[in-house]
């Protein structure tokens, strides 16, 4: 049977209690139609998960009661998707379906072919977050995917991480690249817009240290590529275990 799953902030939880509000409390109790005594499963995003049950059903709050406390960890390498902006279904969908596979942190790029309104970019990203947090809660992740602010391709700093690839479809370097993933604390990869890089992107991502990648014959769509790429990692680093 599968229990209501939510992300709570650790002050909220007062000695063996945990208060649940607003937009929660309203999905709790007038979509999930939960009842006094249901099991509700809840991470505070930072150290523990806990198995509750409904105790209290307030005019604005939940109360839960806590009857077992899980320690969770992060998993390594910590996974990083720059994706270049899209489309809104398309950029919606990878966010969603990454944060599902389980990136654990998505930043959005501005390059040079990305068509977007950069006016609305913030009223975007809060968006975005909103999708992700959805997406973490349906597959009952350990810790929440954060999305951060966007950033322009020639801010990304490489250097950050243990492996950073770029894939894309002229590139004549194959699965080898892939070959250390393993032994890395950190991986970023970033997946290029509709209408694809620019060459001096791919020049400056390259000369500070990142790794071509080619799928294959096939040219796959941006979201694809993005959903696909991360699917590959989690096989080979063992994140999907």
């Amino acid at each position: 049977m599968s229990h209501p799953y939510f992300f709570i902030d650790p002050h909220g939880i007062e000695g063996d209690k945990i208060k649940i509000e607003s937009e929660d409390r309203n999905h709790l109790i007038n979509v999930l139609r939960s009842k006094i005594g249901d099991v509700v499963y809840v991470s505070d995003n930072a150290d523990h998960r806990y198995e509750t049950e409904i105790l209290d059903i307030k005019k604005t709050e939940v109360v839960l009661l806590i009857k077992d406390k899980i320690r969770i960890f992060r998993k390594t390498p910590l996974m990083t998707l720059f994706q270049c902006v899209l489309k809104k279904n398309s950029m919606e969908l990878v966010i969603q379906k990454s944060t599902e596979i389980g990136v654990d942190r998505i930043i959005p790029v501005i390059s040079t072919r990305v068509i977007t309104d950069k006016k609305n970019i913030s009223r975007k990203t809060s968006r975005w977050q909103k999708i992700s947090d959805g997406a973490s809660k349906q597959s009952k992740r350990d810790y929440k995917c954060e999305v951060l602010p966007p950033e322009e391709i020639h801010d990304i700093r490489v250097s950050d991480y243990d492996l950073f690839y770029i894939p894309y479809e002229e590139s004549s370097c194959s699965s080898e690249n892939l070959l250390d993933v393993k032994n890395a604390s950190s991986i970023g990869y970033v997946i290029g817009p509709e209408g694809g890089f620019e060459n001096s992107e791919l020049v400056f991502l390259k000369q500070r240290g990142a790794r071509e990648i080619n799928f294959g014959k096939n040219i796959y769509r941006s979201e694809t590529a993005a959903i696909y790429f991360l699917s590959v990692l989690n096989y080979l680093t063992g994140n999907q275990k």
